[in-house]
């Protein structure tokens, strides 16, 4: 098991100050680096992150409302958590919602800009040609509805239609379950969902052979934001909640407004084995020191 020593910390300490040079929106949070015998089954069940400490969550109580409206934990519920594997390439998302009203027009709007090299990454306004070829290239816009079949007829996709093979599978990938209630049901809902992404530094319309994949490095610093519209009164609009976990403005076309995520090293502790309960906190406490 990979320990944190000093020199991991020195990786650390000057990942963060090359954040901040290039930072983008909001405080620097921790993606966790999941070792090969640990990374997360996709088969609904949450107890696959169970190992991952609060350190690397974001929780409904910090989100961003682009409206305005204080949060209401009754209303809205969240917690978040970003995660990679450097052997097998992918990125993972798990998110828990609870919420008093949950309907099939609602999801994560996702958006990732795995080499950190920021910009306008769609909606160009420079002709059909120029867009199909670089909308949602090297940045990406995906929308990650499931357990729920979104209304415009998927459970993940990747915006805009020219990339749509990126943003299913075995690109994108994910399962989950409603742990209470439904959706459309115009009662209180919980749900749980994880996914699994493979990172592109520059996603081609012809596929994957003409595209450029991500390769992971400890230490390094990428750009995310994650976005919900809680649309309770009328699916149709926002109401006057759209819950960011950095409040970017704009994040869907200008990866200058998303947040940053380092890289973690693998936590000390954790289990020689998949199992659920374990605590992991020494990353927190490395965390701390900065």
């Amino acid at each position: 098991m990979k320990r944190i020593n000093e020199a991991a910390i020195a990786l650390l300490v000057s990942a963060l100050m090359v954040g901040s040079a290039f930072g983008h929106q909001g405080e620097m949070k921790f993606m966790f680096q999941f070792p090969d015998h640990l990374t997360p089954v996709l088969d609904g069940d949450m107890s696959d992150w169970d190992i991952v400490s609060d350190v690397y969550k974001i929780k409904a109580e910090t989100m961003f409302n682009q409206f305005g409206a204080p949060m209401d934990l009754s209303d809205f519920n969240a917690s978040l958590i970003w995660a990679y594997n450097i052997n097998d390439g992918k990125a993972y998302f798990s998110a828990w919602i609870a919420d008093d009203y949950i309907n099939n027009t609602e999801k994560w709007s996702t958006t990732t800009d795995w080499d950190h090299s920021g910009g306008i990454f769609r909606g160009f306004d420079q002709g059909d040609d120029f867009e199909t070829r670089w909308a949602s290239a090297q940045a990406q816009r995906y929308d990650l509805a499931g357990p729920i079949f979104s209304s415009s007829g998927y459970y993940t996709r990747i915006i805009d239609g020219s990339k749509a093979w990126a943003g299913q599978s075995p690109y994108v990938e994910w399962a989950g379950q409603f742990l209470r209630g439904d959706v459309d049901t115009q009662e209180p809902a919980e749900m749980f969902g994880e996914y699994s992404i493979v990172p592109f530094d520059d996603i081609h319309p012809d596929g994957a052979d003409q595209s450029v994949q991500h390769s992971w490095v400890e230490g390094t610093v990428v750009g995310i934001e994650v976005n919900w519209g809680d649309k309770d009164a009328d699916p149709g609009s926002y109401d006057d909640a759209y819950w960011s976990g950095f409040g970017g403005i704009g994040a869907s076309r200008d990866a200058d407004q998303f947040g940053d995520y380092l890289l973690a090293p693998i936590e000390e502790g954790l289990p020689e084995a998949r199992a659920t309960g374990v605590e992991a906190s020494t990353w927190g406490q490395i965390k701390s020191t900065f």
